[in-house]
């Protein structure tokens, strides 16, 4: 290595240098932040150790990208107050400290997830006006709330803090973002309620609260959130009715609003979109109550067909985001959710009668989950239908009769 770094050492006119995806390891060598014309340093996917050394205050470098190394020790003040920066990939290393204070004006994407850092997200975020992505996530000792001064970055299309030790309340202004596409808020410690104004107009696709301490009532507004796929509100103290009204949004794919407190019936009026795209319903672990009704079923469009030619991945349910390198810059690229689990989850409420007749033309159903719930009467042949089942789960019930032949035949 340290051949041909030394025969890179003398290139002083070069402008990009790749590195990445080798074996390459040590440290990284000091003399790459003293090359003038060097503007992107892409060393990602090696096995470099050791800290990031200070870049001179004249560099140009405009992408920066040390991700999937090694690497350790505080990041360099020196790193937030490069004039040109405008991508930073730091994710997946063993960073420590605290954020130092932003000066980098013109960054538009950071991402310093999967580290060891520390402490609170500056406020001088706000200084990051042009920022597209800010990905802190699986840092586990930030703390502190969000800073307000986060309301100052109209251009976010990613804000992932989840996996932290953030707190307090979410700022307000964060469902107003228009461009906001991801809001990953996921296993932290905030509170008190969720904010109740979804504004018109937002391009909201994936919103995940998952394993928090909201309480209060799901908004309505959120059906402003044309565009949603994923809703995960699970592992919170959210009491309120089941969100029929939910059934307008058309996109979304996934719901999860398991180990909450919801309770009632989950009757409600008819609409004329009750969730045609759901794929992923999981409710358990609440005190819903009460029939099931067959009309919330009947209307589960994509739960009904069964497409062999889809390219998902199983059983992962999450958003993909990434830059895509071109060589004009970055483009933010969207990676849609990617699943051929289609599952239902209503276990441990306390729903009674009988499990309806209309679950049984769900045929791209993989898993049905109504364990530890009141059901009586018989187990129904029809289910036999499912022929995509793979795991039926209807124990702790009150169901009588035989099992029915067509469901192991």
């Amino acid at each position: 290595m340290s051949s041909v770094l030394n025969q890179v050492s003398v290139l002083s006119s070069i402008i990009y240098l790749d590195l990445s995806s080798n074996w390459l390891n040590g440290t990284i060598p000091s003399f790459l932040f003293k090359l003038s014309s060097l503007r992107h340093l892409h060393l990602e996917n090696n096995l470099f150790t050791g800290h990031i050394g200070e870049l001179p205050s004249r560099s140009v470098m405009e992408v920066i990208d040390f991700s999937n190394n090694m690497l350790d020790g505080p990041i360099p003040f020196s790193l937030f107050h490069l004039p040109s920066l405008l991508y930073l990939f730091l994710q997946n290393n063993s960073l420590t400290g605290r954020i130092s204070q932003f000066q980098c004006h013109k960054l538009r994407y950071l991402d310093l997830s999967n580290n060891l850092l520390d402490g609170p997200i500056p406020s001088s975020v706000s200084k990051l006006v042009n920022l597209s992505v800010l990905i802190l996530s699986s840092n586990n000792k930030l703390i502190q709330e969000i800073p307000p001064s986060i309301c100052e970055l109209k251009s976010l299309q990613i804000l992932d803090l989840s996996k932290n030790g953030l707190s307090g309340s979410i700022p307000y202004c964060l469902g107003s973002f228009k461009k906001l596409l991801v809001l990953g808020l996921g296993l932290n410690n905030f509170q008190g309620t969720i904010f109740t104004t979804f504004s018109e107009g937002n391009s909201l696709r994936y919103l995940n609260f998952n394993g928090n301490q909201f309480q209060g009532h799901i908004p309505k507004s959120i059906t402003n959130c044309r565009y949603l796929e994923v809703l995960d509100l699970g592992n919170n103290k959210i009491e309120d009715t089941f969100p029929s009204f939910l059934g307008t949004l058309t996109e979304l794919r996934v719901l999860i609003l398991r180990f909450n407190k919801l309770h009632g019936s989950m009757q409600s009026p008819s609409t004329n979109f009750s969730f045609p795209k759901l794929r992923i319903l999981d409710v358990s672990n609440n005190v819903l109550s009460g029939n099931l009704p067959s009309n919330f079923f009947k209307d589960l469009k994509a739960m009904m067909d069964v497409d062999r030619n889809m390219e998902y991945m199983m059983m992962k349910i999450t958003y993909d985001y990434s830059a895509r390198m071109t060589w004009k810059g970055f483009d933010i690229e969207l990676v849609k959710i990617r699943t051929t689990l289609t599952m239902i989850d209503l276990s441990g409420n306390k729903f009674t009668g009988k499990i309806p007749e209309a679950i049984s033309k769900l045929k791209s159903l993989k898993q049905l989950n109504l364990s530890h719930n009141y059901f009586t009467g018989c187990i129904q042949s029809s289910l036999g239908n499912l022929s995509n089942l793979e795991s039926l789960d209807l124990s702790y019930n009150l169901l009588t009769g035989e099992i029915p032949v067509r469901l192991v035949i």
